[in-house]
């Protein structure tokens, strides 16, 4: 079976590339990207507004291709870029590219979208109203119906993963508190807290969303739609008490005004435990995983 997997650049796209080739073979992986990369097969393209720039010989590669993993994405490395209209906009135009591809065998897609597209809700499941807040939650929630009428008129399966907040090696490159608390931590700096650190939120390990992927990929049923968050909901105070005991060391805590909105964001978990992942990685000792990855990357 032959797998064409996009975003094989990114945090979780680099990590899927891995566990692709370890399942199904160098041989049975493909890349789009506009990155060379060694691990496989790379259709790299010219991306512009108009199309994706393949030669024939590409093209030809992806006659056999019979699952899509999209992954590929802009996805905001600060809150600041979330409104990037030209950025955004190129999620949407890359998705319908792709989509224009000649993938004759195609059986299904697993398009990865994002818990950016929910309102404001007590509980998140999949039955909670779609109601982005920034141009990139509405970009992923476009991108999923484009995906989803592709596959309906196509006659093929497609599974939605909205994914919620990933934590792991690799999220360094983004400028979340989590990772920002153990560089300061690590550093001997003070961290930086905005408000009272009440609000709740919910990890998901990246390992367990690799093993959710690679779920919805073997998936026979035709759910449809299934997040992908952790299941347990934590303050972001508590987090930082929890990084603290595990560095050992006094750390100052810098607290400062918040003047957004607040939200918590906590998931109904029960349809991914059901259908992908039934058990999650131990929050605590994942935590200590990756803050000793960030010691090692000093």
């Amino acid at each position: 079976m032959k797998v064409l997997i996009t975003g094989v650049s990114g945090f979780i796209g680099g990590r899927l590339l891995d566990r692709a080739i370890e399942i199904w073979g160098r041989e049975n992986v493909l890349a789009l990207s506009s990155k060379a990369n060694e691990k496989c097969q790379v259709l790299n393209y010219d991306f512009d507004s108009a199309v994706l720039h393949l030669d024939k010989s590409q093209l030809a590669l992806l006659s056999d291709v019979k699952i899509v993993i999209h992954a590929g994405a802009f996805i905001p490395k600060s809150a600041a870029q979330a409104d990037d209209v030209e950025r955004c906009n190129q999620n949407i135009l890359f998705t319908q590219h792709l989509l224009d591809l000649p993938l004759i065998a195609l059986e299904k897609i697993v398009y990865l979208s994002t818990v950016d597209v929910y309102s404001v809700s007590s509980v998140i499941s999949e039955k909670s109203y779609a109601q982005p807040t920034s141009l990139y939650g509405w970009s992923k929630l476009y991108c999923e119906q484009l995906v989803s009428i592709y596959a309906r008129e196509k006659n093929i399966s497609r599974t939605i993963l909205r994914i919620g907040h990933v934590y792991g090696p690799g999220e360094e490159r983004y400028a979340k508190f989590l990772p920002k608390a153990m560089k300061a931590i690590i550093s001997g700096n003070p961290v930086e807290l905005y408000g009272d650190g009440t609000e709740l939120r919910s990890f998901i390990y990246i390992d367990d969303v690799i093993e959710a992927i690679f779920s919805a990929v073997e998936l026979s049923e035709n759910i449809g739609l299934i997040n992908v968050a952790g299941g347990r909901s934590i303050s972001i105070k508590a987090l930082l008490k929890h990084l603290i005991d595990i560095s050992g060391v006094d750390v100052e805590v810098l607290s400062h005004e918040f003047h957004g909105v607040k939200r918590d964001l906590v998931f109904d978990t029960r349809l991914m435990n059901d259908k992908l992942l039934p058990v999650e990685k131990d929050f605590l000792v994942a935590l200590r995983e990756e803050y000793d990855y960030f010691v090692r990357m000093k």
